[in-house]
């Protein structure tokens, strides 16, 4: 499609911007750091404002709704007011992440000519009747979706009002860039003190729906027959539960909690094996991550995991809450340094191939000029 002589607007819309760590946020950021300025100048509407926005700012001009309230008249009243003046200056289509945006927004935009796409990222944990009857109507109003595995795009397609033809799927990207050689001391400090350990290495906040039990009662397992798994939890959230389970184990010298950090990067270099345990995912950030650190990556075999992984060539999947499966693989990991560099040289390989920040860019800014283009449906 030839290039637009004037870079046009894109509005990006989302209810709240904590940081462009998290999984949805940083996707944003970047596909907004990655857009082809001469093509396209984007613009940010948030609902609420963030520390972190009004601290760093963002890769494009920001604006602050000021209402979160889906059902507040104020808030439909401040968003026809901004659809106005948005519309009036020239924007003609708008992306939109996460769910009350996404239900607020198609309707007031569209009557003020703006066209409309929402983002799906997650297995519809948060359907509810209510929200169905909704989107089942500001549905009516959306050009296109945008899911981040064909698993969501199929959970889209049943509780949404949209055709097949309009979801489109767009793999999470990824800066594949070197992150520096040193690696976190906490983390050579613990393989030095455990020269013969092999550490697997679990990314994710403590949510029940990431099962973490599960990878301990492996660990449990594993040392009870003579193996010597460490495992690394990295993320944000409450570890009491967690730690009387690995109390209860007795591995309490091979489970290491890391909490929260800002290095996962360096933190994936020191260890051998990516794992993910979790009952439901769109598409997982933590495994391509993995994946790019040439890690062997073991998942439940749920969402879009097998989208990501290649049973056998770059980790394995097993049945959510199997912990014998979950532990056989484990197992014949840590029993082989060979296997181990095998899979993790093809999940580097697969990786540049599949989710790069280009590709992901690339394929978003072709849906954009699709929708702009004078006369096209939607």
């Amino acid at each position: 499609m030839p290039q637009q002589d004037v870079p046009q607007p894109i509005l990006f819309v989302i209810d709240h911007f904590r940081n462009p760590n998290a999984g949805t946020e940083g996707q944003l950021f970047n596909l907004v750091k990655g857009l082809d300025r001469a093509r396209f100048e984007p613009i940010l509407l948030v609902f609420r404002d963030s520390e972190y926005l009004q601290q760093n700012g963002f890769p494009c001009d920001y604006h602050v709704l000021g209402h979160t309230r889906l059902f507040a008249p104020a808030t439909w009243v401040a968003l026809w007011a901004l659809a106005r003046r948005f519309g009036a200056s020239g924007v003609r289509l708008a992306h939109i992440f996460f769910n009350d945006p996404s239900v607020i927004c198609p309707p007031v935009f569209r009557l003020n000519g703006i066209k409309t796409i929402i983002s799906r990222r997650d297995m519809g944990y948060w359907y509810t009747t209510a929200y169905r009857a909704m989107l089942a109507v500001s549905g009516r109003f959306v050009s296109a979706a945008i899911t981040n595995s064909d698993a969501v795009r199929q959970v889209t397609v049943k509780s949404e009002p949209f055709k097949l033809s309009r979801v489109h799927v767009i793999y999470n990207g990824y800066d594949g860039g070197e992150t520096g050689s040193d690696l976190p001391d906490d983390l050579v400090s613990l393989r030095n003190k455990h020269p013969n350990a092999v550490f697997a290495g679990l990314v994710a906040n403590i949510r029940p729906i990431k099962r973490m039990e599960d990878a301990i009662k492996a660990v449990g397992q594993l040392h009870e027959s003579g193996h010597d798994l460490h495992l690394i939890l990295i993320g944000d959230g409450d570890q009491a539960d967690l730690r009387l389970l690995v109390s209860k184990y007795g591995v309490a010298d091979k489970v290491h909690f890391l909490g929260p950090r800002a290095d996962v990067k360096a933190c994936l270099k020191a260890l051998d094996i990516g794992l993910l345990c979790s009952e439901s995912e769109g598409f997982s950030n933590a495994i391509v991550e993995y994946l790019q650190a040439g890690l062997p990556v073991v998942c439940s075999n749920v969402g879009g995991n097998p989208e990501a992984v290649e049973h056998g060539e770059t980790g394995y999947l097993y049945p959510c809450g199997d912990i014998a499966e979950l532990t056989n693989h484990l197992q014949a990991l840590t029993n082989s340094s060979e296997l181990r560099e095998r899979i993790g040289h093809n999940a580097i390989k697969r990786a540049r191939e599949r989710f790069s920040m280009e590709t992901m860019v690339a394929k978003h800014q072709d849906i954009y000029e699709e929708l702009i283009e004078p006369g096209s449906a939607g």
